[in-house]
């Protein structure tokens, strides 16, 4: 039997199962930790691209086909490759933990009724569909670039989905909850009065919207470069420019403000407790029905044997 309760209500949960293990989750904190070790993944791999590879930048399969290289690039070359291969684990599995224990925090606070019944049914596809997307991103290490540099990146257009996805479903969970991620990090730089409700709503739906923007605008540019006929031209300077600086802001937004966030978050969101043991009349029950069956074997085998 598995519980999850929110911290207020661990004692009166414990006492009701025979005692097992308590496991304690910080969301928040499991984000942290998925970010850290994304950006520990690229700096090793830039780290190993500059020692170990031998190739000319200026024409990489990036530049032929948008024009510029970007983060993508330490990843496409061995040993980096590799390398990289063996450290996404930490990241993949940091982000599905903070996906579960999300939707768990979630869970939880539908049975405080605080969000609907509807809000607790959308994440919960929503969560299936995010872990399914961040998985595919391992195909970055699996489709080599110069092999199928269109296989290569459908990973990372899947992460990018994702990425936009829990940005919409945090900022409207918190506002249900009225635990703005800007709220808390005034309040901890020591300026709590310094935005009303309205204000915070504000600059969470400007930087959600600016996500989501930059996104699409990246999607569609890839998508479109790979049916020849891209939405700009990245080989003239102004189009490369253009895409180099949506790069830019893209990760800003999606791996730079998010770490920030869960950064300040993590001891501003409810602890979640999940608590492992057995419920004793559900153990007497399937005991009962063992009993019952073997002795309905016994029984068989009694009335076979005469």
């Amino acid at each position: 039997m598995a519980t999850v309760v929110p911290e207020h209500g661990i004692q009166s949960m414990v006492s009701s199962v025979r005692k097992g293990p308590i496991l304690t989750i910080h969301p928040e904190s499991l984000r942290c930790t998925g970010y850290l070790a994304f950006w520990f993944m690229v700096a090793v791999s830039i780290a190993v691209t500059k020692a170990k590879v031998d190739v000319d930048m200026e024409n990489t399969l990036l530049v032929q086909w948008f024009g510029y290289n970007n983060i993508c690039v330490y990843f496409d070359f061995n040993p980096a490759r590799e390398v990289a291969a063996m450290i996404y684990p930490l990241v993949e599995y940091s982000l599905f933990l903070y996906l579960l224990a999300s939707h768990l925090h979630v869970w939880s606070s539908w049975s405080q009724k605080l969000v609907s019944t509807r809000f607790l049914h959308i994440d919960r596809v929503l969560v299936v569909i995010e872990i399914i997307l961040m998985s595919w991103f391992r195909m970055v290490f699996v489709i080599k670039a110069p092999d199928d540099i269109k296989g290569h990146t459908y990973g990372f257009l899947g992460l990018q989905v994702v990425l936009c996805i829990v940005a919409i479903k945090n900022l409207v969970y918190f506002h249900k909850l009225h635990k703005s991620p800007l709220a808390v990090m005034c309040e901890r730089l020591g300026f709590p009065n310094l935005l009303n409700e309205k204000a915070q709503d504000f600059v969470g739906g400007t930087y959600v919207f600016l996500l989501v923007g930059v996104t699409l605008f990246k999607m569609v540019f890839c998508l479109t470069t790979f049916a020849g006929d891209p939405i700009i031209n990245s080989k003239e300077p102004g189009g490369r420019k253009l895409a180099q600086l949506a790069d830019v802001v893209w990760m800003l937004l999606a791996a730079v403000i998010p770490f920030v966030i869960a950064f300040f978050q993590r001891k501003h969101t409810d602890t979640l407790h999940i608590a492992l043991g057995f419920d004793d009349s559900k153990v007497l029950g399937l005991v009962d029905e063992n009993a019952g069956l073997l002795e309905s074997g016994g029984t068989q085998q009694e009335g076979g044997g005469n």
